[in-house]
């Protein structure tokens, strides 16, 4: 639990350095666009790529296909399930589908991904990738569209980690050599996104009023439900048919919202202090329940 611990400490430690260089004005909010930028189109394709050429084979396709198979029935049963205890909590069709939006999509690739290297290995961070896929398809999609009042764009599937995530599979499964010095580049893009993302958390948290977000009591049941309720489930359901399967899928689902939440809302000025909410809380409190989650399934050191 200390090893897990010590790499969660780390990443929030990342976050509260933006939060207090925001705060102090050092950095301004404005500034966000920048930072997203990079991760967005440089950073996290690179990263991405390089897994995938170094890993994705014949072999592990064989070996893993269930990975997709259940991280596609975990997200059609979480969004089923959320779309109706959204109601629940309330009645206006927006705020609805914030409340499902946070319940169903953990932040798994800022985050999660980083989070899985360090606690799973380089082997242990393909299979959550891969794991992702589905998520990835429903935040793009269902996700964006609810959080921007748009409709369904499949367009916005294709963004630049997931063209990374083709062509570098293509280059592992085809064994397409690679330049080792490529790989250097690669790899040092890859060791910045754990710390920028979480940076990135910190400042644009930082811009809200944490007595005015945090006074709504729902926001607590939420933040219950995504950092503890849901991933122990997915835990328990997952663990007496693969190891494999149950250790990505408790990791990511362990993480605190996205920053989706914020963002998306943000293109078309639609109020988004409800989804600073839930970020703001989950991701302070992620920082103990981490550790806590993945103790009780034996995940990490």
């Amino acid at each position: 639990m200390l090893t897990i611990f010590n790499q969660v400490f780390i990443l929030f430690a990342f976050a509260a350095a933006g939060f207090i260089v925001a705060k102090s004005g050092k950095i301004k909010t404005e500034h966000t666009p920048l930072l997203s930028g990079l991760l967005v189109y440089v950073i996290a394709p690179l990263y991405v790529f390089e897994t995938f050429s170094k890993n994705f084979t014949l072999k592990y396709i064989s070996g893993n296909y269930e990975i997709i198979l259940w991280s596609l029935g975990i997200v059609l049963f979480l969004g089923t399930v959320m779309a109706f205890m959204s109601k629940l909590f309330d009645k206006r069709k927006y705020e609805r589908d914030v409340y499902e939006y946070s319940l169903v999509v953990p932040n798994s690739g800022y985050m999660g991904y980083p989070m899985a290297e360090a606690v799973l290995g380089s082997a242990g961070l393909l299979n959550t990738m891969i794991f992702c896929l589905p998520l990835s398809i429903y935040i793009y999609t269902i996700g964006y569209s609810k959080l921007t009042k748009s409709g369904l764009s499949f367009r916005k599937i294709f963004n630049p980690s997931m063209i990374a995530m083709l062509l570098g599979a293509f280059a592992g499964l085809f064994e397409i050599p690679i330049p080792s010095v490529a790989y250097s580049i690669m790899s040092k893009a890859g060791a910045c996104m754990g710390p920028i993302s979480m940076l990135l958390a910190g400042i644009v948290v930082s811009e809200f009023n944490f007595k005015e977000l945090l006074s709504e009591k729902k926001i607590y049941i939420v933040t219950a439900l995504r950092l503890f309720i849901i991933p122990v489930l997915i835990g328990i359901i997952t663990a007496p048919f693969s190891k494999t399967v149950m250790e990505v899928a408790v990791l990511i689902y362990a993480m605190p919202c996205g920053l989706n939440t914020i963002v998306f809302p943000r293109l078309v000025d639609e109020d988004c202090r409800l989804g600073a909410g839930f970020a703001l809380l989950s991701n302070i409190l992620a920082c103990l329940s981490i550790p806590i989650v993945l103790s009780l399934f034996s995940i990490g050191g």
